[in-house]
């Protein structure tokens, strides 16, 4: 099954079945071992039984990244489509799509997300009852902890606007914003640098 990157449309379906395969993987294990320990001992009180249950315990933490994303779907291709329309191709603007990005308090999915200059656009799709200002909020806090300032992070709920704000970036011209590259990303520009960010905040 080839791997979908963070960032990328199709990556919340491709993860899912992922995790998922994972998750059956080393449940299994632990299940062969417990099963080898009884057949050779014909008992359950042996080191076998222990290792199987510690075993279990990574299969325990892929079960939970398949819960937490299993009601999540990836964007439909009609939407997708209409999104890369106005955001692929444009010169100086970085792109990711379906992100749900951490908070301490809670998560929030973006279905896409712009970068160019110092603007950043994310539609949400979503009721204004996630309280995305917060979002915006912790998105400039996190960049301005890793050294990146003077940024603008608006989120939209209506796609409308989200089209119309990243159609008047993209004829924009680039601004020329002092930057100092990161060690951590090398060769990356600015606005990359911000994507690999913000895609470090997404699960």
């Amino acid at each position: 099954m080839s791997k979908v990157p963070k960032g990328v449309h199709g990556y919340t379906d491709a993860h899912k079945k992922r995790q998922l395969l994972k998750t059956i993987l080393f449940f299994l294990l632990p299940a062969a071992i417990f099963l080898i320990g009884y057949l050779t001992t014909g008992t359950k009180k042996n080191y076998f039984t222990i290792i199987a249950v510690v075993g279990c315990l990574p299969a325990c933490k892929e079960l939970v990244n398949v819960l937490m994303f299993w009601k999540r779907v990836s964007i439909p291709d009609s939407l997708y489509r209409k999104l890369a329309a106005h955001m692929e191709g444009k010169e100086g603007m970085e792109t990711a799509y379906e992100l749900v990005l951490t908070t301490y308090e809670k998560s929030y999915p973006i279905t896409a997300l712009a970068v160019k200059g110092n603007e950043i656009a994310g539609y949400a799709g979503a009721a204004e009852a996630y309280g995305w200002k917060e979002v915006e909020k912790h998105i400039y806090k996190i960049l301005g902890q890793n050294g990146i300032s003077q940024t603008k992070v608006h989120i939209f709920t209506d796609l409308t606007q989200f089209l119309e704000c990243i159609d008047t970036l993209a004829a924009g011209k680039k601004e020329e914003i002092p930057f100092k590259p990161d060690e951590r990303y090398p060769g990356l520009s600015r606005e990359q640098v911000i994507r690999e960010i913000i895609l470090a905040l997404s699960i």
